[in-house]
């Protein structure tokens, strides 16, 4: 872990809020997990606090003016505080209106009530710009900036912005939606949200759909592809990963031996008598499924009369935005429903419902969660669920039972969990009979496994591989800026091709000399394109060779004119300057009719794809397919193809950009650039391609050829160009050394 911050003295942290506000005179707190997390990172005091030696700077809203801060006592807690004052109007239409409004109700599902209203995200901006104002004061160029939630995701782009080389880290603590409901949102806006994103070095999130979601988004956006987990926007790499954030389990398990816990746990006894407790705590939301949850409960109480008298739901809601009418009516809706479930089943003696709108301290919480019978987490949606993971971890000797949401981010790690639908009454009703029935081995054994679990990977681990990550995709970002061509590649390569006498020259057709396009017969060659290579090929010095997967009447028909080496379907046919085609090959089609069915039945199971038959091979083309269908259906493809490989041996499966091709074996690009390499001794030779069939091309170069793949893929090639655009940029460069 400490290999990555090695270097890194300071760390600046950037969130809507400060960790501390002032309250009747007094400095406290300000709650939620973020907060909570970060102590517990540079606490001293733990073995494990990985930011405990590193200065924390904490940019954030301000919530009192510099005079109520300074007379409350200033500075608190391990951090240098840099607040952002923002005016009541723009925090109003930025974080209770973009923020609150449409981030929030989007991201989580309820585009219902999401407010699509233009100043918002004009507020939603500049209140980003003044953020930005404190974070470019006090940064420096070793720092590392982590930038956090829904509230600053324009932030890491503005400061790359300013800041080309800084260290930046995003982290999205609430889901990322899939592309329908991204895509809800106007173009103009969804897009500087993802361009802002992709500022960040890393953008982390809690889940593996989030990271996929976010991936697709990119993908059906700006057209950008993965590759383990990793983009490449303009010239940078910028790697999507998933951390679940954890909790300070030790300190929780700690927490069940405290005396001031114990004190808790003899007052809730004194109350509850011999009944079973069932527990819940969530912050005032309609994301948190409360309405649905009472009403589930009270279903339970219909349909298994048997623990009536013998159960308690204590039901603690944290106040949060009560000015907002939404929220006020979830109130009111919540509150008549407690009553009315009290007033049909409760009794002189018993409540069956306990309802507290209000905060508990950290003892209460743990002393209720250790006491708790069944812990009901059934939040609509949650980008993680903390409650959940803390339930767990305060389970002493006596474990009990979690119900959680499947709709919660927690439940991909806490899957011994009874997952429910939190919308199924019925489910929901049936889990609380289940947990209340459960068979204590069982809870043991269902419990044990979830705390392993937490235990292995919390909040400490959550940070380390969060910096960890950073620090690998910064060293792969240094090893592909070595190898993208800059200025000093581009001049060591005129110089020698400007000295060399015999000069060969292999080029890839589609995704090299022009751009790809939704069907092969529209990727033409344009003017500019024909006018270099009729340059090129002119001069006596160089063979230029054009090593294609295009068949042979493609490449008659626009280069034949040319003084042009033209080699067609991967290495199949030859054809020399004013010469006929030569077949490297034997043209046997008949294995076609084994694999021409098999591509047609794919072609009907993904929309968008088409097959291309040449003479000695045949491709499925998937470019023009929903991404996530074709990939999956590529993948089964490729597997039914390799077991038709494997009884005949004559063939051969080529992957290429967004193709299958299935030809015979026993040439390639590979082979046929050999056969021309030793017809003659060169003493420049280069190549360039694209995609995986132009390895086999890479692999036969000479140690000194100048080999470059365009994009930013793992290559056998000595040099990565960053697009097609650079091959034109390469080009001109050769034409001009030539003079």
């Amino acid at each position: 872990m400490e290999a990555c911050l090695d270097h890194i003295d300071r760390i600046i942290i950037v969130s809507y809020r400060l960790p501390y506000r002032v309250h009747r005179g007094k400095v406290v707190r300000n709650p939620g997990g973020l907060v909570t997390a970060m102590l517990a990172l540079t606490s001293p005091s733990s073995s494990a606090g990985v930011l405990a030696n590193k200065q924390i700077i904490w940019v954030g809203k301000a919530e009192d003016t510099a005079e109520e801060w300074a007379d409350a006592g200033g500075q608190r807690g391990p951090f240098e505080l840099r607040p952002v004052y923002l005016p009541g109007r723009l925090d109003s239409e930025y974080y209770g209106g973009f923020c609150n409004d449409l981030i929030w109700p989007l991201f989580h599902y309820f585009p219902s009530l999401a407010s699509f209203d233009p100043a918002y995200f004009d507020a939603y901006k500049e209140a980003q710009e003044l953020f930005l104002e404190q974070v470019l004061g006090v940064a420096r160029p070793t720092d590392l900036i982590w930038v956090h939630d829904y509230h600053m995701l324009l932030l890491p782009g503005m400061i790359r912005r300013h800041l080309p080389e800084a260290r930046i880290g995003l982290f999205l603590h609430i889901p990322f939606p899939s592309y329908e409901v991204f895509r809800l949102m106007p173009r103009p806006w969804r897009q500087e949200l993802l361009n802002g994103m992709l500022g960040a070095d890393l953008v982390g999130f809690h889940t593996y759909d989030y990271t996929r979601y976010f991936l697709r988004a990119l993908s059906r956006t700006y057209g950008l592809e993965a590759s383990h987990n990793t983009v490449i926007f303009g010239d940078r790499l910028v790697r999507a990963d998933t951390f679940p954030i954890g909790i300070d389990y030790a300190r929780l398990r700690a927490a069940l031996q405290d005396a001031a816990v114990e004190k808790e746990r003899q007052a809730i006894r004194k109350v509850l008598g011999d009944r079973r407790l069932i527990f819940s705590i969530d912050r005032l939301d309609y994301t948190k499924g409360l309405v649905e949850r009472v009403l589930a409960y009270e279903v339970f109480l219909q349909h298994y009369p048997r623990w009536h008298q013998k159960v308690v739901f204590d039901m603690v809601v944290i106040p949060s935005r009560e000015s907002v009418t939404r929220y006020q009516q979830i109130r009111r809706e919540l509150e008549a429903s407690v009553g009315r479930i009290n007033g049909r089943y409760g009794t002189l003696g018993w409540r069956p419902v306990v309802y507290e709108y209000r905060s508990l301290n950290f003892e209460q919480m743990v002393a209720l969660y250790d006491l708790s019978e069944v812990g009901l987490i059934t939040p609509l949606r949650d980008g993680m669920n903390l409650v959940a993971k803390e339930y767990v971890a305060c389970q002493g000797s006596r474990p009990r039972v979690l119900i959680l949401s499947e709709m919660a981010g927690a439940a991909a790690e806490l899957s011994e969990a009874i997952l429910i639908n939190p919308t199924d009454k019925l489910e929901v009703a049936s889990a609380i009979a289940k947990a209340l029935d459960m068979p204590p081995e069982e809870r043991k054994v269902r419990m044990e496994r979830m705390q392993k679990r937490i235990s292995e990977y919390d909040v400490f681990k959550w940070a380390s591989d969060f910096f960890d990550t950073m620090g690998r995709t910064r060293q792969e970002q240094l090893r592909y800026r070595v190898r993208m061509v800059d200025r000093s590649i581009l001049a060591k390569v005129t110089n020698q091709y400007r000295s060399a006498s015999r000069r060969i020259m292999f080029m890839d057709y589609d995704g090299t000399l022009v751009p790809f396009s939704r069907f092969p017969e529209q990727a033409q060659p344009d003017e500019t394109l024909l006018n270099w290579l009729q340059r090129l090929s002119s001069d006596p010095r160089n063979t230029v060779v054009i090593v294609s997967g295009r068949d042979r009447q493609f490449l008659e028909q626009w280069f034949g004119p040319l003084s042009l080496v033209l080699v067609a379907e991967h290495g199949a046919l030859i054809r020399y300057p004013g010469q006929t085609w030569v077949g490297e090959a034997t043209e046997d089609g008949d294995w076609q009719a084994k694999v021409v069915p098999i591509l047609e039945r794919y072609v009907d199971r993904c929309s968008g794809s088409f097959i291309e038959k040449k003479s000695y091979s045949v491709a499925w083309h998937y470019r023009n397919a929903e991404p996530e269908i074709a990939l999956e259906r590529s993948q089964e493809l490729l597997e039914e193809l390799w077991q038709l490989v494997l009884q005949d041996s004559r063939l051969q499966i080529l992957e290429g950009h967004k193709v299958i091709e299935v030809k015979r074996a026993g040439y390639d690009k590979g082979s046929v650039a050999s056969k021309l390499l030793s017809e003659a001794r060169y003493d420049f030779v280069l190549a360039i391609g694209d995609d995986k069939t132009d390895e086999d091309m890479f692999k036969v170069m000479p140690q000194d050829a100048f080999t470059f793949r365009v994009g930013l893929a793992t290559s056998l090639a000595r040099y990565n160009l960053k697009d097609q655009r650079q091959v034109s940029l390469l080009m001109d460069r050769l034409i001009l050394a030539g003079r």
